[in-house]
């Protein structure tokens, strides 16, 4: 947390003050807030990954991840590529889920699929890489202990000029004579999360979800005291996301959570007639930010690596949300020296914080 608040300073440029008053009246704003957050996982949560090979050497990696454009897909695809020390091109991730031949996956939330389906993709991996040396070893007449795996080769670690290819193994090895000896090599990987418990509703006493990530968010706003109006000049996140595999996917994900957390947090409701009916059910009357409205995002992460996540990665797909309202609420707060604590954070509602009629 300390290196994600100092982060956080130099983004907002904190130094330079917190409320400043404008010639025109307007006072440039800043507000922070700090979150701390892990997910409600049930204990038998569970991701299950495939992998097979084709006739050039390419892996297909089949699991249940469901890719919303988040980019977990690809990430999973550079796990396995960083593991097999084998070219992106060479790994082919089925984007379509089926559940009569994918296996199962707990669901797509959480912040949990690229550390769910990451460690099962890794633990999949090692079963491959153990099959192509056990094979390896009798093609090279070396023990399995003296080869690796790499580039698309099974080779002799000290003589890598001893190899054998990937393609002429995966479908079983045949010798110059025609004989042919191992098998199809398919693996096979899957991890449940560990010592989850439920929460005691009485106490909180629990572990509800497996890792705890923390991070700090912050808004710079022009704020115009004499309509309580308001825009939005920059938004900051700084997140401890572990290792970051794919850092555009990760910054894109932090650049939607913080757009989703500003739109609820500066206008989202629903107005409810007297009898309890939606009175804007639709696009035309339920406000939501424009994409003209939107700030100048600012993204940054502090890389403390989670020790069972995969390559250290941390989730990270709900954290840009958690921390937009109390942001803008304190920046608004320090602007217009009203107590906000009612979302979403209209002129309106500024203006009767600040004492005018209800």
């Amino acid at each position: 947390m300390p290196a994600c608040l100092q982060k956080a300073h130099q983004l907002l440029k904190l130094d330079e003050g917190t409320r400043i008053k404008q010639s025109n009246g307007k006072i440039l704003t800043k507000g922070i807030s700090a979150f701390w957050k892990t997910s409600s996982t049930p204990p038998t949560a569970t991701a299950g990954v495939i992998l097979t090979f084709n006739t050039d050497g390419s892996v297909n990696l089949n699991c249940s991840a469901v890719e919303l454009g988040q980019g977990t897909k690809t990430a999973l695809g550079q796990i396995l590529s960083e593991k097999l020390k084998l070219e992106m091109n060479k790994i082919h991730v089925t984007m379509e889920v089926n559940t009569i031949y994918d296996p199962f996956q707990w669901k797509t939330v959480a912040s949990s699929t690229t550390y769910l389906a990451g460690r099962a993709v890794m633990i999949a991996a090692d079963d491959v890489i153990k099959q192509l040396k056990e094979i390896g070893a009798v093609a090279l007449q070396s023990p399995v202990d003296d080869l690796d795996v790499a580039g698309g080769r099974v080779f002799v670690k000290d003589e890598p000029n001893h190899f054998v290819h990937v393609k002429d193994l995966a479908t079983g090895y045949k010798y110059p004579s025609g004989h042919t000896i191992g098998q199809l090599i398919i693996g096979e990987g899957s991890k449940v999360v560990r010592h989850l418990t439920p929460l005691d509703p009485e106490t909180g006493f629990g572990k509800s979800g497996p890792q705890w990530s923390v991070g700090v968010q912050g808004i710079v706003a022009e704020y115009n005291p004499k309509l309580c109006t308001y825009e939005v000049i920059d938004a900051v996140t700084v997140l401890d996301g572990g290792t970051i595999i794919h850092r555009q996917n990760a910054i894109g994900q932090m650049r939607g959570g913080m757009y989703l957390g500003l739109s609820w947090a500066s206008r989202e409701s629903f107005a409810f007639s007297e009898t309890g009916l939606v009175e804007n059910p639709n696009f035309r009357s339920y406000d939501v930010l424009r994409a003209s409205e939107a700030p100048n995002y600012k993204v940054a992460f502090v890389e403390t690596p989670a020790g069972d996540g995969p390559y250290g990665a941390r989730g990270i797909g709900e954290y840009g949300v958690i921390g937009m309202a109390g942001a803008l609420g304190n920046s608004l707060a320090r602007a217009s020296g009203a107590e906000l604590n009612q979302l979403p954070l209209t002129p309106e509602m500024i203006w009767k914080s600040k004492g005018g009629p209800n």
